[in-house]
């Protein structure tokens, strides 16, 4: 299924990779360091990859596209299909300061996202999952109705 493509592909910038390294050489300045990371990424929404996606196929003419949405619920997601487009939304809700003081160590991330998938137009969405944390779409991909011939008879005037 070439054509069930990933679309929007992003680029994880070259500071974020050096940020991201960095973390081996700033022990103690943690929360300096993950305040700096949180900025840089919010900065630049769209360089990254989030959240990381799967395009499985099942069969000859059943896909499923899986997408990593920890920390989501279904209320939060949106999956809208604008012409062969598939776009999901994931909206997250904002923390209190009181919630956010309970940890230790944030290592899963809730951030809002669009990302979106090409589909061809014999493609349709048959079914969206919500089950632990992995979105399932699953996709079928439907023959084409042939193009008929058909004879026109010619009358005489």
């Amino acid at each position: 299924m070439s054509d069930l493509l990933k679309r929007e592909s992003r680029l994880r910038s070259p500071l974020a990779s050096l940020l991201s390294d960095g973390e081996k050489w700033m022990v103690g300045f943690d929360d300096v360091f993950n305040r700096l990371v949180e900025r840089w990424e919010d900065g630049f929404d769209g360089f990254h990859e989030y959240p990381a996606s799967n395009i499985k196929k099942l069969s000859d003419d059943h896909y499923r596209i899986e997408m990593s949405v920890a920390g989501f619920r279904k209320e939060d997601l949106k999956i809208e299909l604008e012409d062969e487009t598939l776009v999901v939304h994931g909206t997250a809700k904002e923390e209190t300061k009181e919630e956010r003081e309970d940890y230790l160590q944030r290592g899963i991330k809730a951030r809002s996202f669009r990302q979106s998938f090409q589909l061809t137009e014999h493609d349709r969405v048959l079914d969206a999952t919500l089950r632990n944390g992995i979105l399932e779409i699953d996709i079928k991909r439907e023959a084409p109705v042939p193009k008929r011939r058909m004879a026109v008879q010619i009358r005489n005037g």
